[in-house]
């Protein structure tokens, strides 16, 4: 496992993920219900290999409005996490495997222990539906994929809303899930890689962005083109 020490949102940080298939979708990989590969793993991969042609970012302005907020959130919900359950916590980076073919983002690491930390802070509704439902199997996926990136034997959810009450849920290894679903991420790195070889035996021509922006500085760029 690699930690990559770069500020989470940043160009750099979009630079790592560049192409990479990271924990936060490797729903789109694998079913989790029934452990198999997901019909829609094509179209994440077609993603991703535009990104690595195209030196691209796939995420728009409009699709981390609700992310933002979140944010704005989320040193509430850190402080509150510390504070009820006396876990001392550190931002964190990108995490890779050793072999850098999949990545995990964390919202923050448990200081001296190889924990992750998912820390969400939604709306009143999708906070009704962490408190009702089971979200072990909602974000079985990235909660297990980030224990086999991070090569963690425990992971934190927690969920913050302040008008409501609060989600913790600790997190162990499923060995039999994470062993069917890294036998599905090693089909998709070959599926990917024969995507990518197809791209390039058809020698089509891509223009390549010249550096990785966010999408705010994207949207940024655009307003400037328009006036």
């Amino acid at each position: 496992m690699i930690e990559h020490k770069v500020e989470q949102g940043s160009a750099e940080w979009f630079s790592l993920r560049m192409g990479v298939p990271t924990a936060s979708e490797f729903d789109q990989i694998m079913t989790p219900k029934t452990m198999k590969p997901s019909e829609s793993r094509w179209k994440y991969a077609c993603r991703l290999v535009a990104e690595r042609m195209m030196n691209y970012q796939a995420q728009s302005l409009e699709g981390i409005g609700h992310i933002q907020a979140g944010k704005e959130n989320e040193p509430k919900a850190v402080r509150q996490l510390v504070f009820s359950y006396d876990l001392e916590v550190r931002e964190c980076g990108f995490f890779t495997t050793n072999d850098r073919r999949f990545g995990a983002s964390p919202d923050r690491m448990v200081v001296g222990r190889n924990e992750p930390v998912e820390v969400k802070c939604p709306t009143e509704l999708v906070q009704m539906q962490y408190i009702l439902l089971d979200n072990a199997t909602i974000y079985r996926c990235q909660r297990q994929g980030q224990l086999w990136v991070t090569e963690a034997d425990k992971g934190h959810f927690y969920s913050y809303h302040p008008m409501m009450p609060e989600v913790y849920e600790e997190t162990g290894r499923d060995e039999p899930f994470i062993y069917k679903l890294s036998q599905v991420l090693e089909q998709f790195s070959d599926e990917l890689a024969e995507l990518l070889e197809k791209t390039t035996r058809r020698g089509l021509i891509f223009q390549k962005y010249d550096s990785i922006g966010t999408p705010l500085d994207k949207e940024l760029g655009h307003n400037l083109l328009r006036k």
